[in-house]
């Protein structure tokens, strides 16, 4: 969640700079409730023991309201496309989600 939270931050800025400032808050989804808690209340930050300095970033982000984390169930997640073995149902999901079609197909 860090890395793709500075990188997100990394390309606001390059489209601000650009003269295309985005729309924010920018939604980062993950499938780790746990994770979504810890970026989100700071209370239960503090209690935890060994807490990566990487989460900083991510709550630092929050309460600036650059970002906003939402939870997506782990089969909802597109990029299981790209790097699970899925079942016929599982890929026909994901690649309607993405609008992909078989070119192929008899029409």
């Amino acid at each position: 969640m860090t890395n793709v939270t500075s990188k997100l931050n990394w390309i606001r800025d390059l489209l601000t700079k650009n003269g295309f400032p985005p729309e924010c808050p920018i939604k980062l989804y993950g499938d780790n409730k746990t994770t979504i808690h810890i970026a989100e209340n700071a209370v239960f930050h503090e209690r935890t023991k060994h807490i990566e300095v990487d989460y900083h970033i991510v709550r630092k982000k929050l309460e600036e309201k650059i970002t906003v984390v939402k939870h997506v169930s782990s089969g909802h997640r597109l990029a299981k496309l790209l790097t699970k073995p899925l079942g016929r149902t599982q890929v026909d999901f994901i690649c309607d989600k993405l609008d992909m079609y078989d070119i192929y197909a008899p029409s």
